[in-house]
């Protein structure tokens, strides 16, 4: 089956970790196939479905696409540039889904958050640093992924990660961190935490329960 059809439409999206209507529900950040359109931007965020539309994106004097989809497997090449020289060229393995890109405000840097099966996950990210025409990947979720992983693991499915924000001076990144939200996960399912990181190093800055998070969220609408 080609990855088109793994991707689950926007009036189906129904896991959300914020407060709607004055309860919790358990899950994840809303993801990007929330998008009603499947392609948009708030803030500094993108977000778009590559299988759907191909789009390049346009952040300062950067720009970004994902091209080299493979139908057959899952996974594209996630592409930036400056102007006409292409500074990385990187595989997103299981890309089948959708694709978020948050930006530091700086514009030094910027998280890649994409799904291998639509709203519901799974979910990986990747941080990169920009240094003139050389860009590094950071180890910025391992730590984070590692502390949740000890308490929370969903064995048959693995656990979600996704880059939410950076912090005002593009220092810190607010990862969310979730269990698959399926039943197969046991008592664990959906639980959902927060960590501020130091996306340079992974330092775990603080960690956050769905409350704190969803206080965050609310006071930094991304």
């Amino acid at each position: 089956m080609s990855p088109r059809y793994l991707r689950f439409p926007a009036s189906l999206f129904v896991l959300f970790v914020f407060v709607i209507n004055g309860r919790t529900t358990f899950g994840q950040l809303d993801a990007p196939t929330a998008f009603s359109d499947f392609a948009g931007c708030k803030h500094h965020t993108c977000t778009w479905v590559p299988w759907d539309t191909h789009k390049t994106f346009k952040h300062g004097e950067f720009t970004y696409t994902v091209d080299n989809l493979k139908e057959d497997d899952g996974g594209g090449d996630f592409v930036l540039r400056r102007g006409d020289r292409e500074l990385i060229r990187t595989s997103l393995k299981d890309l089948s889904a959708s694709i978020s890109v948050v930006w530091s405000p700086n514009s030094h840097a910027f998280a890649v958050t994409w799904s291998d099966g639509g709203a519901i996950g799974n979910f990986y990210m990747r941080a990169f640093q920009i240094r003139g025409d050389s860009v590094a990947e950071m180890p910025a979720t391992q730590q984070a992924f590692q502390n949740f992983k000890a308490r929370h693991w969903c064995i048959p499915r693995g656990d979600n990660v996704q880059a939410y924000r950076w912090s005002a001076d593009s220092r810190n990144l607010v990862l969310v961190l979730s269990v698959y939200p399926t039943g197969d996960c046991g008592k664990d399912l959906g639980h959902t935490e927060g960590y501020v990181v130091e996306a340079s190093t992974g330092k775990i800055e603080q960690n956050w329960n769905v409350r704190q998070l969803n206080r965050y969220v609310r006071s930094h609408p991304e």
